[in-house]
């Protein structure tokens, strides 16, 4: 009923505007307007003589005229404009009037729409209309329940096309009048599988039942996993799967079911009926493309969605939700756990990794490793000048600026700082960062979020002591499991330990070293143990009562953070408001953007360690001919006669082609006909197109530029056309970067366009298929290799060449092991130590081939070079944060005691 109040009284508005003034006008026409057609001297004596007020009120009329014309035009203008779904033209000198103009129209669009909203089945609004003051969280907040829930939102409108003609591109844009769609509830969850559960203990423990177990087995059979798998048997299921869990039923007020809420996942939508089962995938080698490279059918290329307008997988959300800081350290802890595997693999076989998410992939666009670094650095070289007396650290700024300290107070700077401000020290660009021996200094420092000008902040924590945050569990527990994860992996919070409460579950569970979950209060007290050595940092969802205060004092933590509680008062604490965008933060006076992890974030980081942890091996189609390695003490050496020489193959006459095995390199392409700065973004496409034939134009757009910069059309044009004229064409006068035809179906290099990875396939496929040629068609291939592939390439490029970079890899040191092993094998040690070494140029660190040279030193009897080899591949593991696989320590141990 008010809305159709509204709705009528904007119409009459309307109305009014439009009828009113010209009938008025002519109504009292013979107030300002002679009776009859004055004559020229009665104008002149008008104009002459003194006024009695009817000269004024008819230039007042005329004015008055002249101002509702402008207003009727503004309408018409809008009302065209809005219809036709254009931007309305600005009219010079007519603000005022189209202002009002659209003012009038949103009154009545937002009452029709209202009144849409309010017609809506079961009463729930199904829509919002936006008035001034608006944002995505407080419509989240009002509409849903919680700020947190924004995002979907935002997903759901995403490049809606609105009363005025524009759409919703940007979280932070709203205008007035348009008209936002509202996801309904979700109705079911989803949980990550722990090693060692089952179907029916995963039903006890979420739905109280284990009978129950069907139930989820019905609503996920025939779902891919992010591990792999399908679940098509009840009795199988893998740690790291996620499964849909029917909703339970929402606990009465004070229930607990909030805690146990933490280790959900929320799914944005409503969860859709299973998918029917079908097959496992076959490990069968797709056929190979015209003059590409095959892929392996054990590991493919991360695929490519083609962007739209309205597309958004949530990755983009990560730029500005999660910092440097924390994005360079979970980088480096799946790299480090992914090495740990890759160090375990067996010769001729491949990891099995899945495509990397939106989340990971996300994150390689907002870490900042070198400034994380020279950050880790700055404060270690400050605490090697002073020592235990450390300055009080209230923040931390990252940003256009460099890096500054902000103290609590005034202070004179130390090196490696100099002084910026009152209670500000920036760091010396200049400064020699000399303190990698001494232990990493402010153990709490913990991201917090960005400002307006995305600059990134940390606090220090343990200059808060206690910090509260204000808002619902669901706009809480994203802040707190970013602070947990920063905690986590952050350089100089080494020795910290982080213990959860009410939150984090899973991510403990995929952390358990730097991470430790309770369920609660009492069982939190309970587990804390001072440790003088040890910093102490408590992370909770449930808010600090008056007596777990008490029983905390005496265990002096280093920092609490916990959800704010009205009823408790704790002096001198901090206190955020999580439930908007930006937060004020009162001690800094800085409006910041606080940093989130989501429940969806999480299970895929959580899902993408576990499967790190346990990796799926498959024997490699094209390497089923690389031997397994020799078990126990080898073999004495025994004189044979010397490997035949190994016969090279003509050379090729120059033309363009690349190379990859090592540094990036084009050759036969000359350098100086391209502008200098366009030579590596042109190798680069070069490279992308020679290992993606017949990707598409937005693949590239989007693989070669960034998530929120993705190439333009006109761009992604330029750089083709400038590539295809830099190669020229072959010896057949075809183009070595053909155009674009329904044969070819996407862009691709031309067959006779080579590579020499294309070129150590074809010849370890000979020579692994091959006994009499394998010596020299595996040598020749060997010889290929100038360095680990992609290994000259900067910063923030190539970001698409991982998996191939790592098939690469896995190739070089199979066929170095099989070489080594040929050569073991006829007598040639020195030419089967050149082989191992060799492939130690792609993989630095390879157990495989360092348990080659092991074998390779004892068979030459030589013990000092046993001895070596092992100290240098335990000095390189120290160096990447490695430990030696278990068969390389039991090889080097059984070799050392067999000839002591």
């Amino acid at each position: 009923m008010r809305t159709t109040a509204r709705l009528l009284v904007g119409v009459a508005a309307l109305i009014a505007i439009i009828a009113v003034p010209p009938m008025a006008l002519w109504h009292f026409r013979s107030v300002y307007v002679p009776d009859h057609m004055p004559s020229a001297s009665e104008v002149v004596t008008w104009l002459t003589s003194e006024d009695s007020g009817q000269l004024f009120l008819l230039l007042l009329v005329g004015a008055g005229f002249v101002a509702w014309l402008q207003l009727v035009v503004a309408i018409a203008l809008e009302v065209v404009a809005r219809l036709c779904g254009a931007n309305v033209p600005r009219l010079p000198g007519s603000a005022w009037a189209q202002h009002m103009a659209a003012a009038v129209l949103l009154l009545v669009l937002t009452s029709t729409a209202a009144e849409a909203t309010e017609l809506a089945a079961d009463g729930t609004p199904s829509t919002h209309v936006v008035i001034p003051g608006d944002s995505l969280t407080k419509i989240a907040a009002a509409e849903l329940g919680s700020a947190a829930r924004y995002r979907e939102v935002f997903d759901l409108n995403r490049g809606v096309r609105q009363p005025d003609g524009r759409s919703l591109q940007d979280p932070s844009l709203l205008r007035p009048g348009w008209v936002l769609h509202l996801p309904g509830d979700p109705d079911c969850e989803e949980v990550i599988v722990r090693p060692g559960q089952t179907l029916t203990q995963i039903a006890r423990e979420q739905l109280g039942d284990a009978g129950r177990y069907h139930e989820i087995f019905d609503l996920n059979r025939g779902r891919p996993q992010p591990t792999g798998h399908l679940l098509d048997d009840p009795d199988t299921i893998h740690p790291g799967d996620v499964l849909r869990i029917p909703r339970p039923p929402k606990p009465a007020a004070g229930g607990g079911g909030a805690a146990a809420a933490a280790v959900f996942a929320r799914v944005p939508e409503s969860c859709p009926p299973a998918e029917p089962p079908s097959p496992p995938p076959q490990p069968v080698e797709p056929p190979k493309p015209p003059g590409g490279e095959t892929p392996t059918p054990t590991r493919q290329p991360p695929k490519t969605v083609t962007p739209t307008a309205d597309a958004d997988d949530g990755s983009s959300a990560v730029l500005t939700s999660v910092g440097g800081v924390l994005a360079a350290g979970l980088l480096t802890l799946l790299v480090i756990r992914r090495r740990r595997a890759q160090r375990r693999r067996r010769p001729g076989h491949r990891i099995h990794i899945k495509e990397s998410g939106p989340f990971e992939h996300a994150l390689h666009s907002a870490a900042h490793p070198t400034t994380v670094e020279d950050l880790a650095r700055a404060l270690q070289t400050l605490a090697g000048h002073v020592g235990d007396d450390l300055p009080k650290l209230r923040a931390v700024k990252i940003g256009a600026e460099g890096i500054t300290l902000r103290l609590a107070a005034k202070s004179k700077p130390i090196e490696p700082f100099v002084k910026s401000g009152q209670t500000e020290w920036r760091l010396d660009s200049t400064a020699n960062l000399d303190g990698d021996d001494v232990p990493p200094p402010y153990p709490a420092l913990v991201s917090l979020g960005y400002t307006q000008k995305r600059d990134l902040v940390l606090i220090d924590l343990r200059e808060a002591g206690v910090l509260t945050l204000g808002g619902d569990r669901e706009a809480i527990e994203p802040v707190l499991l970013a602070m947990a994860w920063d905690l986590a992996v952050a350089p100089w919070t080494a020795w910290t330990q982080i213990t959860l409460v009410g939150v984090g579950r899973t991510s403990a569970e995929a952390h358990p070293d730097r991470l430790r979950f309770t369920s609660g209060w009492e069982d939190a007290i309970e587990s804390l143990e001072p440790e003088p050595d040890r910093p102490q940092v408590l992370l909770s969802a449930i808010p600090l009562t008056g007596d777990v205060v008490q029983r905390l004092l005496p265990l002096r933590l280093d920092a609490v953070v916990a959800a704010h509680d009205e009823d408790v008062v704790l002096p001198g604490a901090w206190h955020l408001d999580v439930t908007t965008r930006f937060t004020a933060v009162e001690v800094l006076g800085e409006d910041i953007e606080l940093q989130r992890l989501s429940p969806v974030q999480v299970s895929e980081l959580v899902s993408a360690l576990a499967e790190a942890d346990e990796p799926k091996q498959v024997l490699h189609r094209e390497f089923r001919g690389v031997p397994p390695e020799k078990k126990g003490v080898p073999e004495p050496h025994q004189a044979r006669e010397p490997t035949r020489p190994v016969v090279m193959r003509p050379a090729v006459a120059a033309m363009p082609s690349l190379q990859m095995l090592g540094p990036v390199r084009l050759h036969g392409a000359d350098p100086q006909a391209v502008e200098g700065k366009k030579l590596n973004r042109l190798t680069e496409l070069a490279a992308f197109l020679a290992l993606h034939p017949g990707v598409t134009a937005d693949e590239i757009s989007r693989q070669l530029g960034t998530d929120t910069q993705p190439w333009s059309a006109a761009t992604r044009q330029g750089y083709i056309s400038r590539l295809r004229t830099w190669l020229g064409r072959d010896e057949k006068d075809e183009l070595y970067v053909p155009n674009v035809d329904a044969r070819h179906g996407g862009y691709r290099m031309s067959d006779s366009f080579t590579s020499d990875w294309r070129v150590f396939r074809d010849l370890a496929r000979s020579g692994l298929a091959d006994r009499d040629s394998a010596v020299s068609d595996l040598q020749q291939a060997l010889d290929l290799v100038r360095g680990t592939p992609f290994g000259n390439v900067p910063a923030g490029r190539y970001a698409w060449s991982s998996w191939h970079q790592r098939e690469m890899i896995d190739a070089i040191v199979d066929v170095a092991h099989t070489l080594a092993d040929a050569y073991q094998k006829a007598g040639d040690l020195p030419a089967a130590r050149r082989a191992a070494m060799r492939g130690l140029l792609a993989e630095p660190v390879s157990e495989i081939l360092y348990r080659d040279l092991l074998r390779i030193e004892y068979r030459a009897g030589n013990l000092a070079a046993v001895r070596q080899t092992a100290d240098k591949l335990v000095a390189l593991a120290a160096s990447l944060e490695l430990e030696l696989d278990e068969e390389t320590s039991a090889l080097v141990s059984t070799l050392l005691a067999d000839r002591s």
